[in-house]
This record gives C-alpha cells, sequence and structure tokens, in this order.
C-alpha cells in the first residue's frame, strides 16, 4: 500500500499552503461580499444647503465590475472546498498545480476590479487586494508541495 492513500490521509498535518488557501480563500470571499469597495459620499451641508448627505458604498461584488468580484468570489471559495475536501476525502486528488492558477487568477480579477474604478476606494478594497495576494501565495506554496509526503 502506497504512502499517498488509505485512510491515514485525512490524519495527516495541515500543509502552508492548504491552510494559506482554506483561511484566505474564505476571508476573500467575505470581504468582496461584506466589505465597502467604493465609499461615495456628497456631503451638502458643507456647500450651505439645508438638503441630506448622500452617502452610497458599493461592496465588491456590486458595480463597477461586479462580474469580477463575483467571480472571484466562487474561486476562493471553489479553492477552500476543494482543499478541505482533498484533506478528508482520499477520493477527491489534490490537484497543486490547479490552485497555482486558480490563485493567480483570483488575484488578477481582484486587481482588475481595483484598477477599474480607483476613486472613492474603501477599505474593502485595500483588505481584499491583500488577501488576494494572500490566496495567490496560498496557490503558489500549494503547488511547491506537491513533492511533500501526504
Amino acid at each position: 500500500m502506497s504512502d499517498h492513500a488509505g485512510p491515514a490521509r485525512p490524519g495527516r498535518r495541515w500543509t502552508r499552503g492548504e491552510l494559506v488557501i482554506v483561511v484566505a480563500g474564505v476571508l476573500l470571499a467575505a470581504d468582496l461580499v461584506t466589505l465597502p469597495w467604493h465609499h461615495y459620499r456628497l456631503d451638502v451641508q458643507d456647500l450651505g444647503l439645508d438638503l441630506p448627505s448622500f452617502n452610497l458604498e458599493r461592496t465588491g461584488v456590486q458595480s463597477p465590475q461586479a462580474a469580477f468580484g463575483i467571480i472571484a468570489v466562487g474561486i476562493a471559495l471553489g479553492m477552500a472546498v476543494h482543499v478541505v475536501l482533498a484533506k478528508f476525502v482520499p477520493a477527491v486528488p489534490r490537484l497543486e498545480q490547479v490552485h497555482l492558477v486558480a490563485g493567480a487568477v483570483v488575484l488578477g480579477l481582484v486587481l482588475a476590479k481595483l484598477l477599474a474604478d480607483r476613486e472613492f476606494l474603501g477599505t474593502g478594497a485595500w483588505v481584499g487586494t491583500a488577501l488576494a495576494f494572500t490566496v495567490a501565495y496560498g496557490g503558489f506554496a500549494l503547488s511547491q508541495e506537491s513533492d511533500a509526503p501526504t
């Protein structure tokens, strides 16, 4: 019986790449869905008018370029789910090189969304960009672990 299959697989320790992908992938998805990526605000009282202020916050899955955010959420969560399944279900292959490419795609999508409209950026844009770099690093780290014993 080889070391790469069998019931001992779920008991192995989490690798750095696996942990980074799962944690950063879930956090990136949460960032894109909940935190404000664009914050538009107009305080008309500063202009001497007695009108209500205008305040609009857009998340990473809303316009502008909503498709970039939505696809990034899907890929990041897909990466995290796949790593967990590969860890606990012996029949699921690890696919390290797929994660390398998927991490780069997530980073590209988030950067494209960020660069599509660079005005009025909120905290979610900056946190999301850092998390996208982390997801890409996790994919790279996992691809380097392919020769490690499982």
